[in-house]
């Protein structure tokens, strides 16, 4: 596990794939993200989720998934389209294709 301030690649590639497979059931990416960050932050991580859920209240979805370390400024500017065009199904194959390259570059 990472330190109480990061995320490690396995928590981010974990993380991914569960807002991706919530998003994929017609869920939205707000509601998701805040759920899961509300569960992570239960196990003691408030120090890394608590700026996440600050984020997302303030700023969305990419804002959110930028302060956690899971998209970079190229991926989030791609991800505000998708968001914005409100295709969920979109959203998830290009959230579980993150979360690939992040296994592969391993």
């Amino acid at each position: 596990m990472a330190k109480n301030d990061t995320l490690d690649t396995d928590e981010k590639i974990r993380l991914l794939r569960a807002v991706a497979f919530q998003i994929h059931r017609k869920r939205a990416g707000d509601e998701v993200l805040g759920e899961i960050l509300g569960q992570e932050s239960r196990g003691g991580r408030s120090r890394v989720f608590r700026p996440a859920n600050e984020a997302l209240t303030e700023h969305g979805f990419v804002a959110a998934m930028k302060v956690l370390g899971m998209v970079g400024d190229e991926a989030a500017i791609l991800l505000d389209l998708i968001v914005d065009n409100n295709d969920h199904r979109l959203l998830s194959n290009a959230l579980g294709k993150l979360a690939d390259a992040i296994e592969e570059q391993r």
